[in-house]
């Protein structure tokens, strides 16, 4: 705004009645002055951040396309806490959780807290200091929520746009955070009516923050899908959704135009991230739809858990369940774990500890192979490498390629349930007491 204060500035004795030309140029700038001030209100109300930073972090689950691939290579994939051997550093994480670490910038975010507080905590990406922890204002209306164990209270990963952090709960807190740890704006929704609580994480897109809340049956109509203003907390847009309940987080993926794809029994459909219009769907889903969508090469691949891995193209409208189906996978399909593919190859990994590559195009298994060790955190794919890491913090490499081959094993020495974060050559892993840094140390 400075430029205007500079056309208000002193004309030496010039007048507008004394010299015609100093009339002109007076009507000029008011002309400018009101063009740079309508100019900084639209960069106020478009307050997001471009593709090109969105892509640069880790802003949310599993990474920019909620996928889980990171296209760095080259980074310490293997480990030892025992001697520090690529152990950047390793803090203790104080309010528990089970969400994935979330990266911007230099900072990196979590999510955690029990009955009684609800808060988030921001680690300096570098040396691993706690900068801030902030809780969720309490709310008129606020009640205790019983959750199961395996999902806790705060089992969704929280989301960032680089302006804001925003983090949900599962007895209903939403909040917002500014960078300092500040309370932007918070509210307190309804608690899903969900058997295994609210896991469902956050994601933004452009100046919204996308909230999926399904649960119950369908036929009980408690499902909606929800679009919030990221710097006031207004609803943007809201739709109710014909589904039951779903664990499953949605991603946005770029097939000609921006869709967000939803997963909840029966449906898969589309949305319109501007203003939720759908744009298709897909009867095809059954059982407790927990893992989440991936997308490659206008493919997405949809697991109806323990029971089949699904292609579909995105390319339709309306139904697309008799006209956009592609192939269909039936062994060693996860029942919550969700798939990751580099868009040639698809690896998908039980709970159980049976990771399975099939090619991505025709659907053909390559190769299976028995960790022996249960897995609650879905894989990855750092740059040819796909990172397995089991519940009892067993950290495993092995090949994205056609034939297994492992590459390395490292031992966190704590249990995991958390899918990894990947930044500046660096992979983030939360285990129930620290949040570990693998990398070169500064």
């Amino acid at each position: 705004m400075r430029e205007i204060f500079l056309l208000k500035g002193p004309n030496h004795g010039i007048t507008a009645e004394s010299d015609p030309l100093m009339n002109t140029l007076r009507t000029c700038s008011l002309a400018v002055s009101w063009f740079v001030i309508a100019g900084s209100f639209a960069a106020l109300a478009g307050d997001a951040p471009t593709a090109e930073e969105y892509r640069a972090n880790w802003p949310r689950f599993r990474g920019p396309d909620g996928g889980g691939v990171s296209a760095q290579s080259g980074m310490a994939l293997a480990c030892d806490v025992k001697t520090g051997a690529n152990i950047a550093w390793s803090a203790e994480v104080p309010a528990a959780g089970f969400n994935s670490p979330v990266v911007w910038g230099d900072r990196v975010f979590l999510s955690g807290g029990d009955e009684e507080k609800r808060e988030v905590m921001c680690f300096d990406l570098h040396a691993g200091k706690l900068l801030w922890r902030s809780a969720v204002p309490k709310a008129d209306g606020d009640e205790k929520v019983e959750v199961p164990d395996q999902s806790g209270i705060a089992a969704p990963s929280v989301a960032t746009d680089g302006r804001r952090v925003y983090a949900i709960f599962a007895n209903g807190d939403l909040g917002a955070f500014n960078f300092d740890g500040s309370v932007a704006w918070s509210k307190h929704l309804a608690i899903s009516k969900n058997q295994y609580g609210h896991a469902t994480s956050l994601l933004t897109w452009q100046d919204h923050v996308i909230v999926q809340m399904d649960q119950g049956e369908a036929d009980d109509k408690l499902s909606k899908l929800t679009a919030f203003d990221g710097t006031t907390g207004a609803v943007v847009w809201e739709k109710p959704r014909s589904v039951g309940a779903s664990w499953a987080t949605p991603i946005l993926c770029d097939a000609g135009k921006p869709q967000l794809i939803t997963l909840a029994l029966p449906l898969v459909i589309a949305y319109a991230p501007q203003d939720g219009t759908e744009l298709w769907r897909a009867d095809i889903l059954d059982g407790e739809i927990t893992p989440s969508p991936v997308f490659a090469g206008g493919t997405l691949f949809i697991v109806s858990p323990s029971n089949k891995l699904q292609a579909i193209r995105t390319d339709g409208a309306g139904d697309v369940t008799k006209t956009h189906l592609g192939w269909m996978a039936e062994d060693g399909i996860p029942d919550i774990t969700s798939p990751v593919t580099n868009g040639e190859l698809i690896f998908v990994i039980t709970s159980s500890g049976t990771l399975t590559c099939y090619d991505a195009k025709t659907g053909k298994k390559q190769w299976e192979h028995e960790f022996e060790e249960d897995c609650k955190a879905s894989p990855s794919i750092a740059g040819d490498k796909v990172v397995v890491i089991t519940m009892k913090g067993a950290l495993v490499v092995v090949g994205a390629a056609r034939e297994f081959a492992e590459v390395s094993r490292s031992a966190l020495g704590e249990q995991v349930f958390a899918s990894p974060a990947f930044a500046k050559g660096m992979m983030l892993v939360r285990g129930v007491r620290h949040l570990i840094c693998i990398g070169a140390k500064n």
